[in-house]
């Protein structure tokens, strides 16, 4: 079987209040009301690391760790950050090169926004599927402040955080299945300009707040619905049979938007998650699911269906087995 075997995070720096944080004085009365209602109490502040610093950080505490040796990894598959150090070169292969995974193949996937998580899964598998001698696949990513501003409105507020990821042949945390769907339609709701730009003025704007509040929150219930269905149906699992539902961690409003459309319980884990850390990116479900192992939430056996989408559009679910 293909699981999960580790999952490390690495979260450096200091935890701040969002209280604390100086955008909030900037803010509108209808984005304080939100900003202060997201369910986000603090978030981490990595200083001047940037998301590969944060990506390679959580690679190497996976390792050192776990005992895993780097040359044990025949792909590493990075979640590259929407805003690279440098443009051109490759901080894909500049990973394999510092964590001396000499016998990796190593490339980057992109453009998915939190749902690069899941698909970097998907990929994991079927690269283990497909080639009987591989053993082990890392996944990594760092999340990291884009600009001077954490609060994405009217989505949710940033933290910093690397995390990383080995999976393999293992008879626990199996993927048992990944479904991903897309729709270019919403490509460009959200977007950060930078060129002609400093970075002291890079802002992510939503191109329409109205769109994003209904329209894509009608289809992601939709596209979730139907997903959750097949996947289940293609797994002969009912959803009486799943133990816990999980979500990348955005606002406690997402957890109770999706726990009644669809009749379900989201995992505690998340809130907890989401007022600790805020919002990692794609690798807020790596975080989920370290939680509810580590914590005992977990046990083996459980079913468990991970819920990740992102505003680009793309939405997807994960079938795991502890």
């Amino acid at each position: 079987m293909i699981g999960i075997q580790h999952i490390r995070t690495y979260t450096p720096g200091t935890p701040v209040s969002i209280h604390n944080l100086p955008e909030k004085t900037t803010l509108d009365d209808s984005e304080l009301a939100y900003f202060t209602s997201c369910g986000i109490n603090t978030v981490y502040n990595a200083g001047t690391m940037t998301s590969y610093d944060l990506a390679r950080g959580a690679s190497e505490k996976l390792l050192q760790e776990t005992g895993t040796e780097a040359s044990s990894i025949d792909l590493i598959i990075y979640l590259q950050s929407r805003t690279p150090e440098q443009f051109i070169s490759s901080e894909a292969t500049r990973l394999q090169y510092d964590i001396k995974a000499d016998n990796a193949v190593s490339f980057a996937i992109a453009n998915l926004g939190c749902a690069d998580s899941s698909m970097a899964l998907k990929l994991a598998r079927d690269f283990l599927v497909a080639n009987r001698k591989a053993n082990h696949v890392l996944i990594c990513y760092g999340n990291k402040l884009i600009s001077r501003y954490r609060f994405r409105y009217p989505v949710t507020i940033m933290g910093d955080g690397g995390v990383a990821a080995l999976i393999g042949r293992t008879t626990e945390h199996k993927i048992t299945d990944v479904l991903l769907e897309t729709n270019g339609r919403y490509w460009d709701l959200f977007k950060l300009e930078y060129q002609h730009k400093t970075p002291d003025q890079y802002k992510e704007t939503c191109s329409d707040v109205r769109r994003y509040g209904f329209e894509l929150a009608l289809e992601s219930k939709n596209r979730f619905r139907e997903i959750n269905k097949s996947l289940l149906e293609r797994n002969a699992t009912a959803k009486e049979q799943i133990s816990h539902f999980m979500l990348q961690n955005i606002s406690a409003r997402a957890y109770e938007y999706y726990e009644s459309a669809f009749d379900i319980k989201i995992s505690p884990i998340c809130a907890m998650n989401l007022g600790q850390y805020g919002h990692l990116g794609a690798g807020d479900i790596f975080l989920n699911y370290q939680t509810g192992v580590e914590s005992g939430l977990f046990r083996k056996g459980d079913k468990v269906v991970i819920m990740n989408n992102s505003p680009v559009a793309a939405w997807s679910s994960v079938l795991m087995e502890v």
